[in-house]
């Protein structure tokens, strides 16, 4: 019983450095300010995550995934609440493109959706090309493709 009370303890340590990395990241951002039209999900996402990488050594996978989370649920809110139709052609071209050329004519806070999707895939990929599994980031990469491919 003492052996399960320590593993607890540990693990929830580590799930609060995580949450709490996330949430610097998050407010690096300045969603409230930058986003206010957005709800605001990052805790839901985090949950998520933990309910499908929730082994300890999925600490990398759950905050990439939940990374990607709150930016599809930004997204998500953007298409659907804020965005205008002419706002929203350019920006499903320029995500499909997935090319930093194109952010220049995009809007203020389109801009910073894309280049933080940039930073959050190009993270993953210095991380996973250590490990010489980069190729498992293009495949992230191919799906939101599809994603914008498919809803255009």
């Amino acid at each position: 019983m003492k052996f399960a009370k320590l593993d607890f303890k540990i693990l929830q340590h580590l799930h609060k450095m995580e949450i709490n990395k996330i949430n610097r990241w998050w407010k690096g951002l300045d969603v409230a300010t930058n986003f206010p039209f957005i709800r605001d999900r990052l805790v839901e996402c985090y949950f998520w995550m933990m309910g499908a990488y929730f082994e300890p050594h999925y600490a990398v996978a759950r905050a990439f995934v939940t990374k990607v989370t709150c930016l599809l649920s930004i997204l998500d809110d953007i298409y659907d609440a804020y965005g205008t139709y002419e706002e929203l052609e350019m920006f499903t071209k320029a995500v499909q493109r997935w090319d930093t050329n194109c952010i220049d004519q995009l809007p203020d806070y389109m801009k910073l959706w894309y280049s933080e999707a940039l930073n959050v895939y190009n993270d993953m990929e210095d991380l996973m090309s250590k490990e010489g599994k980069s190729y498992r980031v293009q495949l992230a990469i191919e799906a939101v493709y599809m994603i914008f491919t498919f809803c255009s």
